[in-house]
């Protein structure tokens, strides 16, 4: 069913942006107006009430971000006059006073003008990246977590190397919200070199994984879309010649091993690739006993075994206390033992020694365990070992990658300003000059496409 609502915001001038916090119940605008307006969503009535019209920047406001609720009601904002500014509410203060929200720290280290900025996931702590037109991307953090009004620059990527100005154009972020793969991620974009890159921020500094793409147009902005168990990420960018783009980034299974050793999903001693315990070390405790790659199971019986059952076994049984004479020879003595037993005996004792004779007697430990098994033991023989392969093992794909997997273009040819994943990252959001938010949405052969096209005078959607 399609609904809409028209939510008066009452800005002087053109809105910037548009952002809800973690659990969508409040709104945040900005503008040319210079303005921030924080709206509440009323449950009763069904309407958003304004919470608070802030006078927030001396230029235009062009950006806004939530932090997530654990750290409380904080929200930035970035804006033409260089510089950002943390917000925080106070519940003591009345709505609309003026006093409920404040300023409680400002951040002027850009030369340039601040076109964005995204607080990292919670589980990073408190910090906060802002991208600017001098080509870097600095990141924030408070000394204090509860105060919040001292904040250091932990760290930066110089993305345009020899820097920038204001003529070059913005650059734009995104943050790697996934907590199960190499943490610490964000995709940044930028307009001059039209370029989008991956880094990782580490304890010391910023390291570039991958180069993205490479464009003849703008980069306008980038998302990086909620991973949701899935093997792969999704990135879209989007560009001033129309195009959306859409890629699948893969992260190098060893990174992701290494961040994930101490995760509730991972066991210890368990291979965090595959999922599969580790047996290496496992055969004194579970009985397996490994040679070239096989490996047999030993099933014991309790000490006190009658003595009947010792009388009423088959040759193989007769034939243990042969094997563990034979297994105190060497090799060559063994092995004749072993040929002579083939042709006269052909019993079961006689086929485990073959089996020992054709994987080459790849360990004495493994023949010692797999022979000595007393009267009363059930064994299951190994497989016959083949013949080693010539074949080299098959390349492995390079890790980090990415492919791209859509292409999307908007008619008439106009820029794309904004992109939004939902929160499962199955769709997608634009805006561009044209005044038209595109609901996009891939298909089950994989392909993408549009799916609802919303205006300010009408909207269209599926049904």
């Amino acid at each position: 069913m399609e609904q809409e609502m028209s939510l008066p915001v009452n800005h002087d001038d053109f809105i910037h942006d548009i952002t809800y916090n973690f659990y969508g119940t409040r709104l945040a605008t900005c503008g040319s107006d210079k303005c921030i307006k924080i709206w509440d969503w009323n449950k009763q009535t069904g309407l958003w009430i304004l919470n608070e019209s802030i006078s927030a920047h001396d230029s235009s406001v062009v950006r806004l971000s939530w932090a997530h609720p654990e750290f409380g009601q904080v929200l930035a904002s970035c804006s033409l006059d260089r510089t950002v500014k943390i917000w925080m509410e106070h519940e003591s203060g009345a709505k609309s006073s003026g006093s409920r929200w404040a300023c409680v720290s400002t951040l002027v280290e850009s030369s340039a003008v601040v076109h964005s900025i995204a607080f990292a996931p919670e589980y990073t702590n408190l910090t906060i990246a802002a991208a600017s037109s001098d080509g870097k991307v600095r990141f924030y953090s408070p000394i204090e977590a509860v105060r919040l009004r001292n904040w250091t620059m932990s760290g930066q990527i110089d993305f345009i190397p020899g820097g920038a100005s204001d003529s070059d154009g913005p650059l734009c972020l995104s943050w790697c919200k996934s907590r199960f793969s190499a943490p610490h991620m964000l995709v940044v974009g930028g307009s001059k070199g039209n370029a989008v890159k991956i880094f990782q921020l580490g304890s010391m500094q910023c390291t570039e994984l991958l180069e993205l793409d490479h464009y003849d147009s703008f980069v306008l902005d980038v998302s990086w879309a909620p991973a949701m168990g899935r093997s792969f990420h999704l990135i879209a960018t989007a560009c001033s010649d129309g195009h959306i783009r859409i890629y699948k980034f893969w992260v190098d299974p060893a990174m992701s091993k290494l961040y994930l050793s101490d995760s509730l999903f991972i066991r210890e001693g368990d291979d965090a690739d595959s999922g599969s315990p580790d047996l290496t070390n496992a055969g004194d405790d579970a009985g397996l006993a490994s040679a070239g790659g096989d490996f047999s199971v030993d099933y014991d019986d309790d000490e006190g075994s009658d003595d009947d059952s010792d009388e009423d076994s088959d040759e193989d049984s007769d034939d243990d206390d042969t094997d563990s004479e034979e297994d105190e020879e060497d090799d060559e003595e063994e092995d004749e033992e072993v040929n002579g037993s083939d042709e006269g005996e052909g019993d079961g004792s006689a086929a485990s020694d073959a089996l020992g004779d054709d994987v080459g007697h790849s360990g004495s430990d493994s023949a010692d365990a797999a022979n000595t098994a007393g009267p009363g033991r059930n064994r299951r023989p190994n497989k016959k070992a083949g013949p080693k392969s010539d074949n080299k093992p098959a390349d492995k794909p390079n890790f980090p990658r990415a492919e791209l997997v859509g292409d999307l273009f908007v008619e008439p040819n106009m820029p794309i300003r904004r992109l939004r994943w939902n929160s499962t990252g199955t769709l997608l959001v634009s805006s561009g000059d044209d005044g038209v938010a595109r609901m996009w949405k891939m298909t089950v052969n994989g392909t993408w496409r549009e799916i609802a096209a919303i205006t300010a005078e009408k909207s269209t959607a599926e049904a």
